[in-house]
């Protein structure tokens, strides 16, 4: 609906109901007061009438004639039993055939209080009569009745309604052109003001209009500066998205962004290049990304909202480590990481290690076992530094073809059902004469219901032997070694720990103790003969049994190391 109509409408309601109650209270308040005036003016000529009324009874139907002629008014004369004994428009004959008054409203009320009026159709005149009785005249009489039609009330009345009701179509035109020229005033600048939000809603340039009303002033301001505060914002916002575009397209990385139903939304050039696809064009949906059955399978999981760390792919003949991970909002955002190159260099490690340990291993045999010999046939320093240091750098060896065999796959652990604490004391056996030396405790507490782990039993020896070294290696006299296990209500599995009373690993130092040649205090422990693999080997290890390996320490209190294996089908 337009302004000038809903403007209009107003004020025509406004209008008509102004007009209505006029004319009503025209029809009420006027009447009343046009026949509250008729009505006193008739009780004073009652009353007059009855001061006049002769005592003869039977020249009252002439004076009743004579009186109303005079008044101009019909007078009539009721005696007391309600018959009309007289009456201006009825001769002497007619009065026997009157019906009797006494019923009458307005008698009964004179008779009763002195005075009464009433307001009625006349049965003989067909017109509004009112009619006022009052009590008195000579013996005889009991009321004088005067009536006058209300026929000059009622066109009065009527008159006064016509006028009101004509000064209201006069307001009607003239609300109607108040409206069209308020309308008129006011829309325009609307319109304009309507037009510049929409611009500025489309990123158009938006056009101000120049208002005289002080309220629509203020709208135009506000809305200017919002305009400009948007602007802002607006180039702002675009510089930051042209900035985060470039930089995603810079990543060596792919990332790929797809909404809730799995439709990608973006996607840098890392990502197509990866997947096979071009420059330019649309993707299809994650669940139809790949073909092959396994990377179907992990779309699935990453659309069910699931969060992925690091899975490895194959890839049109790359490695791929895919991650995801839901975002707030609704979607996924994916993240594709070549390690082709990675891979590559690894292996050429593992093998150039694996390749250098065996080397090394026949000429340390060879040094070792002519050390021995020299030191055992002329005891000297000399010799027992040469055979003392070939022995670390057969362990070192070992250690190097023990962790390249198990990082290139050429052993699987053979997994059988081991008794933790009889596994746990073979392994210190080598070690308690040292122990006891320094007067370290070893202690075990096997819970019920973890006493067996299915795990290799070699690869089992090897982890406590690793543990143990390092333990004693770092536990002061007096202290205590000690293999806890427990498993109640975990659902990952058993764990088994490794608990000493040494001088503990600073937080800083610990998400880096599982490295290969990692060191806390290199000095020490080279001095002590470590050789910065055996955590390593323990990690890859466990994890060669689909479990984990997880450490707490605290400086000046002791170290833990836990193992979680799965559950054996006896445990």
């Amino acid at each position: 609906m337009k302004l000038a109509t809903r403007l209009f409408a107003s004020m025509s309601l406004l209008v008509a109901a102004a007009v209505v109650g006029s004319i009503v209270a025209a029809d009420l308040l006027l009447r009343r007061h046009l026949e509250a005036e008729i009505a006193a003016g008739l009780e004073r000529e009652a009353r007059l009438v009855a001061a006049l009324v002769p005592a003869d009874s039977a020249r009252w139907p002439e004076f009743a004639a004579l009186a109303g002629g005079r008044l101009g008014r019909r007078v009539t004369l009721i005696d007391p039993e309600g018959h009309v004994r007289g009456d201006t428009e009825f001769d002497r004959l007619a009065l026997a055939r009157l019906e009797n008054h006494s019923n009458r409203p307005e008698v009964q009320a004179a008779r009763a209080v002195g005075t009464g009026q009433n307001a009625r159709l006349s049965a003989s005149t067909n017109e509004r009569q009112l009619y006022v009785a009052v009590r008195g005249g000579p013996p005889g009489l009991a009321v004088v009745r005067v009536s006058a039609s209300l026929a000059a009330v009622d066109a009065q009345v009527h008159a006064i309604q016509r006028a009101v009701a004509g000064a209201g179509l006069a307001l009607l035109l003239a609300a109607w052109i108040v409206a069209w020229l308020v309308a008129r005033a006011l829309a325009r600048p609307l319109v304009a003001i309507a037009a510049a939000a929409s611009d500025i809603a489309a990123g158009r340039p938006a056009t101000f209009p120049d208002v005289q009303v002080a309220e629509l002033g203020h709208l135009v301001d506000a809305l200017r500066t919002m305009h400009h505060e948007l602007d802002g914002r607006f180039a702002a916002l675009r510089r930051e998205r042209e900035e985060s575009r470039t930089l995603v397209e810079a990543l060596s990385d792919g990332v790929i962004a797809a909404d809730e139903r799995g439709a990608i939304v973006s996607s840098n050039a890392a990502a197509r290049r990866l997947l096979g696809y071009g420059q330019t064009g649309p993707l299809p949906p994650l669940g139809q990304l790949f073909h092959d059955q396994p990377h179907r399978a992990l779309m699935r999981e990453v659309l069910s909202g699931a969060v992925i760390v690091d899975r490895e792919l194959e890839l049109t003949g790359r490695t791929v480590l895919v991650s995801a991970r839901p975002l707030e909002e609704g979607g996924t955002l994916l993240v594709l990481s070549d390690v082709t190159e990675l891979r590559r260099l690894e292996t050429v490690r593992r093998d150039f290690v694996g390749n250098v340990s065996h080397e090394l291993k026949t000429p340390l045999t060879a040094i070792a076992g002519y050390a021995e010999t020299l030191a055992a046939e002329t005891p000297s320093p000399f010799a027992q530094t040469i055979v003392d240091n070939a022995r670390r750098m057969q362990r070192l060896v070992d250690d190097l073809l023990d962790l390249s065999r198990i990082e290139s796959g050429g052993w699987r652990p053979e997994p059988e059902v081991v008794d933790v604490e009889g596994a746990a004391r073979d392994a210190w056996a080598p070690l308690a004469e040292r122990a006891g030396e320094k007067g370290v405790r070893f202690e075990t507490a096997v819970a019920p219901d973890a006493r067996t782990i299915a795990v290799d039993p070699e690869a089992l020896r090897q982890i406590f032997t690793n543990l143990f070294h390092n333990a004693l290696r770092h536990t002061p006299p007096g202290g205590r070694i000690a293999v806890v296990t427990e498993a109640g209500q975990r659902r990952d599995g058993v764990a088994v720990s490794v608990t000493d009373t040494g001088s503990g690993i600073p937080a800083e130092h610990l998400p880096r103790i599982f490295e290969r040649f990692y060191r806390v205090d290199p000095g020490r422990s080279r001095h002590e003969g470590g050789t910065g693999l055996g955590l390593a080997i323990v990690k890859h290890l466990v994890e060669a049994h689909d479990g984990r390996v997880e450490a707490d320490s605290a400086v000046g209190h002791g170290t833990t190391i836990r193992l979680v294996f799965p559950r054996s089908p006896a445990g």
